[in-house]
């Protein structure tokens, strides 16, 4: 998707813009009552890992949403009474910054665009998987140019604007772009962010995974008890514990939760995340036959260039939002001299702007998330027609 909403390069496909355009305004804002209700029913089910990042390039390494705090010991069983006392009702937001508060918050061109079938994207909790499967194609084809971009749970924003008391106009500040020097604009349910900050200093616990489950207890054996809430991968946790089996983690409000050891990466504050050529192709093939979704940053759907950024930044590695920008970072390279990792990028007509991007993966091939109804997959560079160039993020 590009930041100009240009058509995608895809032959005979109005719909593959590299990543939607950059039009919409205004936010929702649901009651703020609802955040309180949800965290009452859930202890803080408050979520949506840190976004992006900043200057291409850039390590991010000892920024996102951290961990740290106290070692809870080899102790198996509930954070219950630990963190009891810790643990606070996140509260409404309103003005200034505020942070997401559910598993994916989708950003809105205008608060008047949302159907029924999308009630599952604005509730609190948020259930996006429900949401993307029960779309059907067309249905997921109306959303070009009504979507913005989406943030993950924990990810700040800083609050420009609301329409009533049900919505909210922000811009993500770790989604650079051109359009907003604050970061990407969009209208989100108000009930879908929260005032009260997440933890953000020690160990950072990120998802690796496509999606990933936070569970209600624990033990010596593993993660146990019930289902909490259902992370994208990238989010970002403070880390309380690990051990081989489980990282013990907190949520916005001070609940501790847990995750499986095998669904994380971890992160000590103020150490580099160890970004590779070799590394970013690993982590982009673990979204072969994941659908293409307008706008999406999640594991539950991307657009293409929401697809390159949280691919990168989930090694720490900050890249603009869209498509267009993505292509005038970095470092140009020639075609024929393409590595593992860099970005190719494609003209939806010969002297029209960028509107695709991929990931070469060697061989004369790329990975992308190419339109609407099209899976991620791996395809020849040669596959567009309107080649537009390459960039490089990193040097080994």
């Amino acid at each position: 998707m590009t930041s100009a909403g240009t058509p995608s390069p895809l032959p005979a496909s109005p719909h593959l813009r590299a990543r939607k355009g950059g039009h919409r305004s205004w936010i929702l804002a649901v009651a703020a009552g609802v955040v309180v209700l949800l965290a009452a029913v859930s202890a803080a089910i408050v979520a949506s890992g840190s976004g992006g990042g900043r200057a291409t390039g850039t390590t991010a390494g000892t920024a996102g949403t951290g961990a740290g705090g106290t070692t809870a010991g080899g102790a198996a069983g509930t954070s219950a009474g630990q963190a009891a006392a810790a643990v606070v009702t996140p509260a409404p937001c309103k003005t200034g910054t505020c942070w997401v508060a559910v598993n994916v918050a989708t950003l809105w061109v205008s608060p008047s665009y949302p159907r029924a079938v999308d009630k599952p994207a604005l509730a609190n909790p948020a259930d996006p998987g429900r949401w993307v499967s029960s779309m059907s194609v067309s249905q997921k084809l109306w959303l070009v140019g009504k979507l913005e971009t989406q943030a993950l749970y924990g990810t700040q924003v800083t609050v420009i604007g609301h329409s009533g008391t049900a919505w909210t106009k922000v811009a993500v500040p770790s989604q650079p772009t051109n359009r907003d020097k604050r970061g990407y604009p969009g209208w989100v349910p108000t009930r879908q962010l929260t005032s009260t900050a997440p933890r953000m200093a020690g160990t950072t616990a990120v998802v690796t995974s496509r999606t990933a489950w936070l569970w209600s207890k624990w033990t010596s054996g593993g993660v146990a008890g019930s289902h909490v809430l259902r992370l994208s991968y990238d989010t970002r946790l403070h880390v309380v514990h690990t051990t081989s089996v489980y990282v013990e983690v907190t949520m916005i409000g001070g609940r501790n939760v847990a995750l499986r050891r095998s669904v994380v990466a971890l992160h000590a504050a103020g150490t580099s995340w160890g970004a590779t050529r070799a590394k970013v192709v690993a982590e982009a093939k673990k979204f072969r036959g994941l659908q293409y979704l307008w706008a999406g940053t999640s594991g539950f759907g991307y657009d293409c260039s929401g697809f390159t950024y949280s691919v990168y930044h989930a090694l720490g590695v900050t890249l603009p939002r869209d498509a267009d920008r993505q292509a005038v970072r970095g470092t140009a390279v020639a075609r024929s001299s393409l590595l593992p990792g860099d970005l190719v990028f494609y003209r939806g007509s010969p002297g029209g702007t960028i509107g695709h991007v991929g990931m070469y993966v060697g061989g004369g091939n790329m990975i992308d998330a190419p339109q609407t109804g099209v899976a991620v997959r791996i395809e020849p560079v040669s596959s567009y027609a309107y080649y537009a160039g390459a960039r490089r993020f990193l040097s080994r």
